[in-house]
């Protein structure tokens, strides 16, 4: 069945159903009441029943709390919280885009990415300017490994905050990967012109730097601040080790090694040392 096929069925399908819920039942015929023959004596008064009192009305729902929505300790408890903050929103964008948002953010911080950035993309349609939700979808489209993606997020984001750090990393770590050296390190020279202290700028930079070609010389500088900053950045041990290579073998070998001790995730050094050990 073709799409067009399909999507004509689905909807022949729900105007039916549509149809048939809306039909009111036929009334049940009425039943002629039988004719009783009058008592030869005098019927006793029948007692009057004691009347029963009227239900008492419906308590209305307590609305959502936005507490127990946007609170960190129990993730299940903010998704619960924040689907309930949804309904009750209508057509209230800034509640909309605040709850989708919360509720994106627990579904990310509980592993389901994607459905956090379906839940990004709604609270986007409620709030198309915000920074910071287009900066956090971009952090998801990461996540999932949609670079291209997450780097047009963050621009957006740029576009409404040009020095927003955030978006700024962010996008420079996705050109990094997508090969855009040059953008990748104009990206960290802003932060670092805004935030001297981001390890994460420096070695982003020096990540591309050494990739670049002709600069292992700065990367090395670059990749060595990073680690004064944050002695755990294994991006900028990495870069190190890389920008050793040609110079000094046995410093490369220890600062790859270094690098994959905290994060066993980096491939490219995984098969930079299997090269180098062959």
């Amino acid at each position: 069945m073709t799409r067009t096929l399909l999507i004509a069925a689905l909807m022949a399908g729900a105007f039916a159903a549509t149809a048939t819920a809306q039909t009111p039942a036929p009334s049940a015929p009425s039943v002629p009441k039988a004719t009783q023959p009058a008592p030869s004596t005098p019927a006793p008064a029948a007692t009057a029943p004691t009347p029963t009192p009227p239900p008492p009305p419906p308590t209305a729902a307590a609305p959502a709390s936005m507490a127990d929505c946007t609170q960190t300790t129990d993730r299940a408890k903010a998704i619960a919280a924040c689907t309930v903050a949804i309904k009750d929103a209508g057509k209230d964008t800034a509640k909309l885009a605040a709850a989708y948002a919360a509720r994106a953010a627990a579904q990310s911080a509980s592993g389901q990415p994607r459905v956090a950035l379906a839940d990004y993309s709604q609270a986007l349609s409620a709030a198309p300017n915000n920074v910071d939700l287009w900066t956090k979808r971009g952090d998801v489209r990461a996540t999932l490994g949609q670079h291209f993606r997450a780097a047009v997020d963050y621009s957006v984001a740029l576009k409404y905050a040009p020095n927003t750090v955030a978006a700024l990393l962010g996008r420079g770590d996705q050109y990094r990967r997508l090969g855009a050296l040059p953008k990748a390190i104009e990206d960290a020279d802003a932060v670092i012109k805004i935030d001297p202290k981001s390890a994460a700028a420096y070695a982003n930079k020096a990540y591309a730097e050494q990739r670049y070609g002709g600069r292992d010389e700065q990367a090395i500088k670059d990749a060595e601040e990073a680690i004064k900053l944050d002695p755990n950045s294994a991006l900028a041990y990495a870069a190190r080790g890389f920008a050793k290579i040609k110079t000094d073998k046995q410093g490369a070998l220890s600062d790859m090694k270094k690098a994959l001790e905290l994060d066993p995730k980096l491939d490219a050094v995984t098969s930079a040392l299997k090269k180098i050990a062959s």
